[in-house]
């Protein structure tokens, strides 16, 4: 890491640092950058004067070197960027003291909830919360370099402005660098809270900010956007965590919202009303569940595929609404000094007679008081949605998009297409053993043309048309199955792929089976529709078992 000398103003870089004093502070305009900080013109900027408080004040504390983050990241460097923004809490919890600036207090008296203290933009911005946490000594300042006072002092003060628990601010004693509760001693709900409604200037920030908290890693991608960059996140917490709060999330709005919808929260403030969440220790769920609903132990592992998430939960169908039922968290919401209410979602299934749902009424979350005999824990699969309410998928209201056609382990086992089709309005290309359809808007027309009927395609209508099919055939085994692919160019429609396979002649026994009848491809995004030599392809089944996999990679444009 690169620090600042205090007297000299020059940067030096360590690998094993020497005790630094480190700043918390807002952007403003002309901020001292990695490449001014050398040079002669950086005295003349508007954000020099922070750079020589700050220094002056570690100078006073007894402190050679100071780490601030315009000057010390180089931000022109990807590397060095990437690896500033997975090192940020670290660099914060091994100072041995933080200076929080504040430019917009310029009274440092005695700070309440409706001083300028408090109502400070520092306390709105994302990369603070973890600012504010991850010190052991912290100070404020107000603009004039005046101290407010401690983190310690005004642990109070500073949890009923945050909503962080004021046993996360202070230390056993004074001598001590240990916290009373640390951040692991919280649900994945409550610290997700803690940074909900706070703001960053790039969206992908908010959740590239949390990684110190949840002491995970992962790449920064800027340019994914805030959805897919929160998403990645969630996946990276709950690679190491049992901790089933993370799905303890509701939606804004009230009513019936019935559209399935995404296990994983897809807004960080989707966790505003979760500040009261706690996780209960496995060993304890492993008891209660004993206890009060099966007396087989609870499944506890649970993760993300390509098409969802697999865990083991209790589940209570609804009187009204058999395909509706309420699953059980191994979580628990705080009402009061004691008293505590189980926290259910609710789920419905989304496949007739197979262990596969989708999340429903995500504007609220359950409260369970007595769970007896009612609930039944069942090894589920929770979908992805297809519809537009999935991440970042783009509504295409273009009149045309391409697919990129990739075989996966296809040649590999024997099979080549030996029959195409394809409507007039696509043109296909040829890219080595891959294909690229050009698809343009059709027509709209009440019947398909006669050249174009064909038992496998699926019903013409106005507003979705296939317009492109492959057979795939392999002359050892008799083996077929045809892959068929068209647009929906409705509102919020896309490109749908679909697989069918076709019969061998009666003396043969059929070893192929089909993963994915249909899908739908989302902008952007690559889908692997994939057929398997023998096994059985439902989602109920155990996965652990390998079978040969012939896949057609589907690339969106």
């Amino acid at each position: 890491m690169h620090l600042l000398h205090t007297t000299t103003k020059k940067l030096e870089e360590f690998v094993n640092p020497p005790d630094y004093a480190i700043l918390s502070h807002r952007w403003r305009e002309e901020e001292v950058l990695f490449a001014d900080i050398h040079q002669e013109h950086a005295k003349g900027m508007k954000g020099y004067a922070k750079i020589e408080g700050c220094c002056e004040q570690a100078r006073r504390d007894g402190y050679q070197y100071v780490w601030i983050d315009t000057c010390c990241i180089d931000k022109n460097s990807s590397a060095a960027l990437a690896e500033g923004i997975n090192s940020m809490f670290a660099w914060y919890e091994n100072a041995q003291v933080c200076y929080v600036y504040l430019d917009d207090v310029t009274d440092n008296g005695d700070p309440e909830t409706e001083s300028a203290f408090a109502k400070s933009e520092w306390f709105t911005r994302g990369w603070t919360l973890q600012e504010l946490i991850a010190p052991t000594s912290l100070f404020f300042f107000d603009s004039r370099w005046r101290e407010i006072g401690s983190k310690n002092s005004l642990a109070g003060l500073l949890s009923s402005i945050t909503r962080v628990h004021a046993n996360v601010l202070t230390r056993v004693n004074a001598g001590s660098d240990k916290l009373v509760a640390t951040r692991e001693s919280f649900s994945v709900a409550t610290k997700m809270s803690w940074a909900a409604g706070r703001k960053t200037t790039r969206p992908e920030d908010r959740a590239y900010s949390l990684m110190g908290i949840f002491k995970v890693h992962m790449p920064v991608i800027y340019g994914e956007g805030e959805k897919r960059a929160f998403f990645r996140l969630q996946l990276e917490i709950i690679r190491t965590s049992h901790d089933q709060s993370i799905f303890a999330w509701c939606g804004p709005g009230v009513g019936g919202y019935k559209t399935g919808t995404w296990p994983f929260a897809p807004y960080l403030d989707y966790f505003a009303k979760s500040g009261n969440i706690e996780d209960v220790p496995s060993d304890q769920w492993i008891g209660y569940s004993q206890k009060f609903i099966s007396p087989d132990a609870p499944r506890l592992d649970f993760a993300a595929t390509n098409d969802g998430l697999d865990i083991s939960l209790p589940l209570r169908p609804l009187v009204d609404e058999p395909d509706e039922f309420i699953a059980l968290l191994s979580c628990r919401r705080r009402i009061s000094d004691g008293e505590y209410h189980n926290v259910g979602i609710r789920l419905r299934r989304s496949v007739a007679n197979a262990e596969r749902y989708e999340r429903i009424d995500y504007h609220t979350l359950e409260d369970i008081v007595d769970t007896l005999k009612e609930f039944r824990v069942k090894r589920i699969h929770i979908s992805f949605p297809l519809p537009s309410d999935s991440i970042d998928i783009v509504p295409f209201f273009n009149t045309s998009t391409s697919l990129f056609i990739r075989h996966v382990g296809v040649e590999e086992h024997g099979f080549s297409v030996i029959h195409m089709e394809t409507a007039p309005s696509c043109n296909l290309q040829m890219q080595d053993s891959n294909f690229v359809l050009l698809m343009r808007r059709p027509i709209p027309s009440p019947q398909p043309p006669q050249d174009l009927k064909c038992s496998h395609h699926l019903p013409w209508t106005p507003d979705s048309s296939w317009l492109a099919s492959f057979t795939y055939h392999n002359s050892t085994t008799k083996e077929q199955f045809i892959v068929t692919m068209g647009v929906s160019w409705v509102r919020d429609g896309g490109p749908w792929l679909r697989i069918t396979s076709e019969k061998p002649p009666a003396n043969q026994l059929s070893r192929l089976k089909i993963d994915w009848t249909s899908y739908l491809l989302k902008a952007g995004k690559k889908v692997t529709a994939s057929v398997k030599n023998g096994g059985h392809a439902s989602a109920g089944k155990k996965r652990s078992i390998m079978f040969d996999r012939y896949s057609v990679n589907i690339t969106v444009w």
